[in-house]
C-alpha cells in the first residue's frame, strides 16, 4: 500500500487528538510521560550535548530569515505570537528565539513600523525540563513574554488563527508512537534483534513510514487551524534524500544509534543483565522523511503555500577542528558518542530497563564506540541530511 493511499488520512478524516492521536510507545500510552531530552547541565545532559543541533540551525538561518521577511508585520495589531515546537531545553532554544526576535525587529525598522509586543510559546512534551529553560530565560531577561505549552505537537496546541510565526528545529522526526506490532512478538512486524528501522525489514520500514505520514498530516492540519493567515512556518528536521529507501534512515555509518548502540544491547543480553525479549520490545520512535513524504503531508492539509521544501544533504553539524579532535582520540570518541546518544534517548532506555541498567548500557556503548572506531568499523561524519520546509499560511 503506497503512502499516498493510507486509509482515513485524507483531509477532513483526521480524528481529534483526544480520540485518535494519543502519544504511545510499543502499544502503551506512555511516551508523553517518559520522553524528554536529558535535563540539567551534567555531562550527559542535552544542554551539554546539543552543539550539533545548534550548528544545523545556523546553517539554515538564511532560509528562515528570508521567510520572516514575508511576514505582514504592519498588520500585527500590536501583538505577534511565536511558537517554538519541540523546544527542548538549554541555550539552543533561547538562541533560536532570539534570532527570530532580532529578525522581526530589523524587519519592523526597515518597514518603518513599531515593533509589536511579542509573545513566545515554548512547546514540548510534559516531562521536558521547562524549569531549566525558564531559569535560563529569567537570567537572560528576554524582551518578550514567555509561556510553556506542555503537550505533544501532534495535538491541538493553540486557539484558531492565533500564531504568526511557528518553527520546529530538529524535532519533527520524532514520531507520536512506535508503530503497533513492531515490538510485539508474534506480529508480522516484530523487529526482532533491532531497536530501530536500520537493520529491520521492509515491512518494519513501511510501518514506520505510515506512522510518520499519519503524524505529519495531523501536525500540519492542527497548525493550519492555529496559524493566522499570512503567518509563516519554518521546519528543520532529520531527513533523507529522495531515492534512499526508508530502510536506510541514516546514510552515515556510526552516527546516532548505530551499530555501537546495537552492540551495547547485545552485550547486556550476553552478560545476562537484560533479556533479549526486552531489547526486542524496545524500538526508537524516529523516522527521517524524504521531501516527497513531507510535501504530501503539507498538501493534504490544504492550508499552506510551500515556499521551500527540500532535503539538504551535507549539512555541517560540527566544525572541522572539533571533528578531527573527536575522531583522533578513540577513548574520547567513545565517551562523547555515548553521552551524545544518552542525551536524547536516555529517558526511553531508563524507562525500558531502569536507571542502573541504563548506566550499564551506555558504559558498554562507550567501549563499543571506541573499539569500532579503532577497528575502522565506524565512519563518523560531521555532516547530516536535513529536511527543510518554509511555509506560508494561505
Amino acid at each position: 500500500m503506497a503512502i499516498g493511499s493510507l486509509p482515513n488520512l485524507a483531509k477532513g478524516e483526521f480524528k481529534s487528538a483526544s480520540s485518535n492521536n494519543e502519544i504511545v510507545v510499543n502499544g502503551e500510552n506512555n511516551l508523553s510521560k517518559v520522553l524528554h531530552m536529558s535535563s540539567g547541565s551534567g555531562e550527559s545532559s542535552y544542554a551539554q550535548n546539543s552543539s550539533r543541533q545548534s550548528s544545523v540551525f545556523k546553517s539554515m538561518q538564511q532560509a528562515f530569515h528570508r521567510l520572516i521577511q514575508s511576514l505582514p508585520v504592519e498588520n500585527s495589531s500590536g501583538l505577534l505570537r511565536i511558537a517554538d515546537l519541540g523546544c527542548a531545553t538549554g541555550m539552543n532554544t533561547v538562541s533560536e528565539v532570539d534570532f527570530v526576535v532580532t529578525t522581526i525587529k530589523k524587519l519592523c525598522s526597515k518597514r518603518g513600523v513599531s515593533v509589536p509586543q511579542l509573545q513566545v510559546f515554548f512547546n514540548d512534551l510534559p516531562c521536558n525540563d521547562f524549569n531549566g529553560l525558564f531559569m535560563l530565560l529569567n537570567s537572560s531577561k528576554p524582551d518578550y513574554m514567555a509561556a510553556g505549552v506542555p503537550r505533544s505537537f501532534y495535538q491541538a496546541l493553540f486557539p484558531h488563527d492565533s500564531i504568526d510565526i511557528c518553527f520546529s528545529i530538529m524535532a519533527l522526526h520524532w514520531l507520536s508512537q512506535v508503530p503497533e506490532g513492531v515490538g510485539n512478538e508474534g506480529s508480522c512486524l516484530y523487529n526482532k534483534g533491532n531497536v530501530w528501522i536500520n537493520g529491520g525489514g521492509a515491512q518494519v520500514a513501511r510501518a514506520y513510514a505510515e506512522q510518520s505520514q499519519k503524524d505529519l498530516r495531523g501536525f500540519f492540519r492542527w497548525r493550519g487551524e492555529e496559524m493566522a493567515k499570512g503567518g509563516v512556518m519554518f521546519i528543520c528536521a532529520m531527513g533523507r534524500p529522495n531515492g534512499v529507501s526508508a530502510e536506510q534512515q541514516v546514510t552515515s555509518e556510526g552516527e546516532y544509534c548505530g551499530p555501537d548502540f546495537e552492540a551495547a544491547w547485545d552485550d547486556l543480553i550476553s552478560e545476562g543483565i537484560v533479556k533479549a525479549e526486552t531489547r526486542d520490545s524496545f524500538n526508537l520512535p524516529w523516522y527521517f522523511p524524504n521531501a516527497d513524504e513531507m510535501k504530501e503531508a503539507v498538501e493534504a492539509s490544504g492550508a499552506f503555500e510551500i515556499v521551500k521544501l527540500e532535503v539538504c544533504s551535507g549539512v555541517c553539524c560540527m566544525a572541522e577542528r572539533e571533528y578531527e579532535e573527536w575522531v583522533s582520540d578513540v577513548e574520547c570518541f567513545g565517551k562523547k558518542k555515548a553521552r551524545l546518544v544518552r542525551s536524547f534517548v536516555g529517558s526511553l532506555v531508563e524507562d525500558a530497563i531502569g536507571v542502573e541498567n541504563c548506566n550499564a548500557l551506555f558504559e558498554r556503548m562507550e567501549r563499543r564506540s571506541s573499539e569500532m572506531l579503532e577497528k575502522g568499523l565506524l565512519h563518523p561524519s560531521r555532516y547530516v541530511s536535513c529536511i527543510v520546509a518554509a511555509l506560508v499560511r494561505k
